[in-house]
């Protein structure tokens, strides 16, 4: 898997969590950078929703390849990070591991996407293609409180 961009979903909106980010590409590995700014804290009474695209061979997302949406995202993002989880923490500044993450501004340090991408809970095994993937929508009686993106290839090894 290669990550090719990040970023935030819904930038114009005024979201009550809100990620700017940006890739650091170094001798052999990309490292995911942003500051993360919540208002709310980012516990299990929002829901998580992901959609995934695929770009077909003329160059269009075929838009909600896969479409995941349930309760309680705190917990949920957990789970599914596995053991990326402390990494993903740790790698955006939030001050704890436990759900839920405080409001408050927190800078990164980064963290490496690779890494991030072996030890969680995500499926290994895509079919060859560049992919959106709009990871999180935070939501709470359909209002959009934030959203993460993310565009990458899976190339063959």
């Amino acid at each position: 898997m290669v990550l090719k961009q990040g970023y935030d979903c819904s930038p114009t909106r005024d979201n009550k969590i809100q990620f700017n980010m940006h890739l650091i590409h170094r001798e052999n590995s990309t490292m995911l950078v942003a500051n993360t700014s919540n208002t709310i804290p980012f516990d299990d009474n929002l829901f998580l929703e992901m959609k995934m695209a695929l770009k077909d061979s003329y160059g269009i997302w075929k838009e909600n390849l896969y479409i995941h949406k349930s309760p309680n995202a705190c917990s949920t993002v957990k789970q599914l990070l596995g053991k990326a989880w402390p990494e993903i923490i740790h790698g955006y500044g939030f001050p704890t591991v436990n759900c839920p993450i405080p409001p408050g501004a927190y800078i990164s340090p980064g963290m490496n996407v690779q890494s991030i991408c072996e030890n969680s809970n995500f499926p290994k095994m895509f079919i060859y293609g560049t992919y959106k993937f709009h990871i999180i929508y935070y939501t709470r009686k359909n209002e959009i409180f934030g959203c993460q993106g993310f565009i990458f290839d899976m190339k063959r090894p």
